[in-house]
């Protein structure tokens, strides 16, 4: 089991919360308080999921494997064969 959730998964998390939000904006009497304050809660998660999207997902196990060769490597220059 990963113990971290994939970006993919936060972006549909994100995409989830920011629908239902935005559901309950739209009943809202645009200017109000309560209105003003779920408008920036939507434009805060929005930022949120274009931050995600514009990183990359690096898979863990590659990521180990290069480092793994690296230090054979490494290491076989430095011992001398």
């Amino acid at each position: 089991m990963p113990v971290a959730i994939s970006r993919d998964q936060q972006i549909a998390a994100l995409r989830e919360r920011l629908r239902d939000r935005s559901a309950t904006l739209s009943g809202l009497t645009p200017g109000s308080a309560s209105h003003t304050g779920l408008q920036a809660e939507c434009d805060a998660i929005w930022d949120e999921i274009e931050r995600l999207q514009n990183t990359r997902s690096i898979n863990l196990r590659f990521l180990l494997t290069v480092l793994g060769i690296t230090a054979l490597v490494l290491f076989s220059l430095l011992s001398g064969h």
